[in-house]
């Protein structure tokens, strides 16, 4: 799986322990052992309506208006929390149907995602150096 890849799981693991649906978009392509991404939303009552980066605001996003993407809905992709996930257990759950692959975000779209994550405060160093990694890929 590549960077920009929509992911959907059921049982999503969020960072306080609670479980239900989420998207998720992979920001690298798990090549070192691990997955990096980010949890979207298409409840934008806390965020702005700019397409794209909008890395300065109270909660580090990046928009996408409906049908700018293959997704349905108005969505912001959330750059103030980063999931890892082992790259093996993540390929199998989406070949096993547990977790579903929805889309894949255009390449322009994910170069303009990668560089708006590079410049969250949230990112640790090995996370950076993960978005670093795939953004030197696509260009």
């Amino acid at each position: 799986m590549t960077p920009g890849t929509i992911l959907f799981d059921n049982q999503f693991r969020f960072k306080d322990g609670k479980t239900g649906e989420k998207l998720f978009v992979l920001l690298c392509n798990g090549s070192n052992g691990n997955y990096l991404s980010v949890k979207t939303t298409s409840n934008g009552a806390r965020f702005g309506i700019v397409m794209g980066c909008q890395i300065l605001d109270r909660f580090p996003n990046f928009y996408l208006p409906v049908h700018s993407s293959c997704l349905s809905k108005d969505t912001w992709i959330q750059l103030e929390e980063f999931y890892e996930f082992d790259s093996e257990k993540l390929l199998q759950a989406v070949l096993s149907g547990t977790i579903n692959r929805i889309g894949l975000l255009e390449d322009k779209l994910t170069k303009d995602l990668l560089v708006c994550a590079t410049h969250s405060d949230d990112l640790t160093e090995y996370q950076l150096e993960l978005v670093q990694e795939s953004l030197a890929a696509l260009s």
